[in-house]
């Protein structure tokens, strides 16, 4: 009879996720793992599977917590402008975590992409360009009538992923707020201006 599980998966996880995100994939062996989570490699191997698998896991693990994250943006009661902003910046707030994007460092970790990589990055890009459309739908007609939402909202990831790059390298905020106001005044009708 298998022995039941002694460590909250969700807490580790989390863990996991953080020091990955902070160290990258090469830089992280089960044995900085184990002094990080305080779980013995044979377990977290048992919970998790192979360095890859819990990478993989991991990964995921951010792609969900961003993408609460950025729903509870969408839903809150801020202005659209004020929206659009947070979902650029993506501010973790009280969360311990590191600046930037996981997926992104992952995506300029590695030398060839691979499909599972790109099958989560693609899920969370996709993600945060539905909450873009959401965000931008209501408010049409405050925005320039010649251009399209969905390709406003695919500009918006693209500026959003070099915020997270600028973020992790420390530009943050003085930089960044410039940029976000500019794109947010790039997009008014002259009306709204």
């Amino acid at each position: 009879m298998a022995r039941k599980r002694s460590f909250d998966s969700n807490v580790v996880l989390d863990q996991i996720m953080i020091y990955f995100w902070r160290h990258g994939f090469q830089a992280t062996g089960f044995r900085e793992l184990t002094t990080e989570t305080g779980i013995k490699a044979q377990s977290l191997y048992n919970a998790y599977g192979s360095k890859n698998a819990l990478y993989y896991q991991a990964l995921e693990h951010y792609v969900a917590v961003t993408s609460e994250v950025a729903d509870g943006i969408v839903a809150s009661d801020q202005t659209w402008d004020n929206k659009v902003a947070a979902l650029l910046i993506l501010d973790w707030g009280k969360l311990p975590y590191p600046d930037g994007c996981m997926v992104i460092s992952s995506l300029s970790e590695f030398d060839e992409i691979d499909p599972k990589l790109n099958e989560v990055s693609n899920k969370l890009f996709e993600h945060l360009t539905a909450c873009f459309i959401k965000v931008l739908q209501p408010v049409a007609d405050e925005l320039r009538a010649d251009l399209e939402i969905g390709g406003i909202a695919t500009q918006l990831l693209t500026i959003h992923n070099g915020i997270q790059v600028a973020v992790r390298d420390n530009q943050y905020p003085t930089d960044i707020r410039q940029i976000v106001a500019t794109t947010i005044q790039a997009l008014r009708t002259e009306k709204t201006v």
